[in-house]
Order: structure tokens, then C-alpha cells, then sequence
């Protein structure tokens, strides 16, 4: 019934194919949807996802319709496309897709897994009617299939080290990549420092473009109940407060309200400060220190580098000062895991690894195993993810599942089927 979909699928979500050739015909083949709109993109190591849905959020709060096509999903691939919070539907997106692969057939053109899904979401915000559409980027930002639009805004929420084998091996090399959706005399706003932001500057200045960088242009501060005050050009917010868990999300959600006061001040998107302060107090995001239980803490996180981790760990010290948490984890073979478990281990007392079937490259038990002993009071290996998991809750102690999105989406998909059962 889906086949489209299921060709999708077979691509596998780690082709990855630098450059913008191919993506960019089949566009203009399909009448260049990507020109139609007016798009904000989201590039950094960390935090894109949160900023990008915030500032979805407060878009919509002021009443535009609003596209948003973020990566990578936790259960379903539909979950990467929607416009004012509703996702395009399995048959829309089996539709979209349907046209997309004619188009690459008569070009002959083969464009990866993440290619077809941005060329899909330009036409489907286009039938959509959006007025703006927020993007996130996959991965670095030159070579991105989302960087083929002129887009209003630039956001450069972070600069750390992950995808080196792509991105480069130093700061100033993954900056480069990530500076790289920079525009003419586009706007940019920025939450790097150091190395990174000059970087930025640098770029933005060879554009002639407005950049806005945290403690520069806009600036905020956090309070110990979690809210904070931001303080920016023209808006000055006391008392913002944002639904999301975790003090990592506070500047996630400065550099969000930074990105539309910078909309307000310089294009026809004009935002309420109300609005902001609305839409941060109701936004929900899955997957980023998610509680599944609130009594004796169960929290899932899409963490999977030693920045994201440092954040993690940090945000659970804050909610949940002197408790020690259990971990569950499984990491790519690309990623630092002996960074990562180190970090983790600041305030864990058992790790148990476990293993993704399927053709991500998940690194084996016994190899995380061997990165990681002498760090925890005691690590076990329990290779199948929910026995993993029932283990972890066994403990009857605070519970913390990271390492990958795909582990926490596999969980949340399993925990939701097994309600389902016990429902009927």
C-alpha cells in the first residue's frame, strides 16, 4: 500500500551525499518549491531540534501558518513534516513521495533518504499554503539539502564536535560547515562562542549580514525555578518560562526568542511579546529529557555526543540535585563513547548497554562494555532493548535512557503498543 514510503525506507537514513547539484534539479524540475516560501533555518551540533520547534511555536502563537520539518524521527517518519503542529498524514506523504521519485526517475537523479524527505516537505508546505516554514538541518550546513533555499534567518545555535568524519576534526572546520547557510544579507542569530563564533562573524560579515550573538546583541538569565529573563535589541522579557525540561533548554529557548525578535525588528513576521511568552510556557517537544515517570524519575533523552551528555548530566543535577540516576545506552560506532559514559558517570551508578538491530552502525555491547569499565559501580549487557529497559526499571531507582534518538523511539514505540494491548 505504501510503496513510496517503503522505497524510502530501503534508502537507509545514513546515505549521506555532499553536495547540492542533485537535490537542487529535481527542485527545479518540480517548479522550485523551495523558492516560494520564506524559510528559517536551524543549523548546530546541539539544540537544533528544540530551537527550531520553539520557533515554530511562537510563530504559530502569533498566527501564521507555520511549516516545520525537523530530524530525525522517534517512531514515525511522518513525524518530520507538519505544519502548525498536525503531521502530514501517511498517505500525503506517500503521495509527495510518489512525485518526487518520478521526477529523480526522469532525471535520473538518485538523491538520499534525507533529500527526498526535504524535497517532500517543500511541497507539501507549499500545497499547505504555509506563510513561513522553520527547517532544521540534518547535518553541518553547506552541503545540507536544507541550505538550497534563500532562506530569511540563519540560526547557529552551537558548534562541538560530532560527525567529524564528515564535518572536519577541528572547531574552526565544523564551524566552517555549519557557517556555511549563512546568506546575502540574511539575518543570523547565535548562541557559539569562541573559536566557533568568530567563525560565524566572519562569515556573516563576508555577507553583509545582521548577526545577533548571545551575550552580544540579546542575552539571558537563568533563575533556580528554571525561568529566566531575556534580555535582547528591543524586547526585554522578565520571567520567560518554557514547558521543555532540562537548564540546557533555557538557551535553547533564549536563542529562539532572539531568532523572531530579530523577524519582528527586520521583516513582515512580526511577533507579540505575549505570544513568545505563550508559546514557550505550551510547547511540548518528545525525546528531550522526557519523563516517562515522575514519582521515582524515568527520563528519556536523544543526548549522543560528550556536549549533549555535559547538558544532560547537568540538567539532571539541577532537577534532581544529590540523586544518583541508572543509565541505559546504546551509541553509533562513529560517536565518542568513552567521552560520552565518562561524563555520565559523574553521577550514575549502574550503565547497562544494550544493542539496535537494523542498518545503523551501532557499536556491540562488549565493545561499549570494554570503553567503559572501571566508571560505574556495575555495567551489564542485555542485548535486546525492552528486556534492557525492564531491567533498568527493576532497579526501582532514578532511570535514564540516552545514547540515541532510534533507542528512545523504539522504547516509546514498544511502551505505547504494550498500553495499546492492555487497553483491549
Amino acid at each position: 500500500m505504501f510503496e513510496n514510503l517503503n522505497k524510502l525506507r530501503l534508502k537507509g537514513v545514513d546515505s549521506v551525499k555532499p553536495g547540492l547539484k542533485r537535490i537542487t534539479s529535481v527542485l527545479e524540475e518540480l517548479g522550485s518549491p523551495h523558492r516560494k516560501k520564506d524559510y528559517v533555518t536551524v543549523a548546530g551540533t546541539n539544540g537544533k531540534g528544540s530551537v527550531a520547534a520553539c520557533i515554530a511555536a511562537i510563530l504559530e502563537a502569533t498566527g501564521y501558518r507555520v511549516g516545520l520539518f525537523t530530524s530525525p524521527h522517534l517512531i514515525n517518519v511522518t513525524e518530520r513534516i507538519e505544519v502548525n503542529g498536525e503531521e502530514v498524514s501517511k498517505e500525503e506523504l506517500e503521495k509527495t513521495l510518489g512525485t518526487v521519485f518520478t521526477a529523480c526517475a526522469k532525471l535520473q537523479v538518485q538523491l538520499s533518504y534525507f533529500e527526498l524527505l526535504t524535497v517532500a516537505a517543500f511541497l507539501y508546505f507549499n500545497r499547505k499554503s504555509i506563510d513561513i516554514g522553520v527547517l532544521e538541518v540534518g547535518m553541518g550546513g553547506r552541503w545540507d539539502s536544507t541550505n538550497v533555499c534563500d532562506h530569511l534567518a540563519s540560526v547557529i545555535t552551537n558548534v562541538s564536535f560530532d560527525h567529524t568524519e564528515y564535518l572536519g576534526n577541528t572547531l574552526r572546520e565544523i564551524a566552517t560547515e555549519k557557517a556555511g547557510i549563512i546568506k546575502k544579507n540574511g539575518l543570523v542569530v547565535t548562541g557559539c562562542t569562541g573559536e566557533a563564533l568568530s567563525v560565524v562573524e566572519q562569515r556573516s560579515r563576508e555577507n553583509s549580514a545582521r548577526c545577533h550573538r548571545i551575550g552580544a546583541e540579546f542575552n539571558y538569565s537563568a533563575k533556580e525555578d528554571l525561568s529566566f529573563d531575556y534580555m535582547g535589541s528591543e524586547w526585554n522579557l522578565p520571567g520567560l518560562k518554557t514547558a521543555l525540561s532540562g537548564t540546557y533548554q533555557i538557551e535553547n529557548a533564549a536563542i529562539s526568542v532572539a531568532t523572531t525578535e530579530l523577524l519582528t525588528m527586520h521583516t513582515r513576521y512580526k511577533t507579540d511579546p505575549e505570544k513568545v511568552r505563550k508559546a514557550l510556557a505550551e510547547i511540548s517537544l518528545r525525546g528531550r529529557m522526557e519523563y516517562l515517570d515522575r514519582e521515582v524519575p524515568v527520563i528519556i533523552d536523544g543526548a549522543h555526543n560528550v556536549a549533549a551528555g555535559e547538558n544532560l548530566v547537568k540538567s539532571l543535577e539541577a532537577c534532581h540535585p544529590g540523586t544518583r540516576f541508572n543509565f541505559l545506552i546504546t551509541m553509533l560506532e562513529n560517536k565518542d563513547i568513552g567521552g560520552f559514559t565518562e561524563t555520565l558517570s559523574r553521577i550514575s551508578g549502574k550503565l547497562i548497554i544494550t544493542e539496535l538491530a537494523g542498518e545503523r552502525r551501532y557499536l556491540g555491547t562488549e565493545k561499549i562494555l570494554a570503553l567503559t569499565q572501571g566508571r560505574f559501580d556495575s555495567v551489564e549487557t542485555v542485548k535486546d532493548p525492552w528486556e534492557a529497559y525492564e531491567k533498568l526499571l527493576g532497579y526501582g531507582e532514578a532511570a535514564c535512557v540516552c545514547g540515541s534518538f532510534y533507542l528512545i523511539g523504539y522504547l516509546k514505540e514498544t511502551i505505547e503498543n504494550e498500553k495499546a494491548l492492555n487497553s483491549k
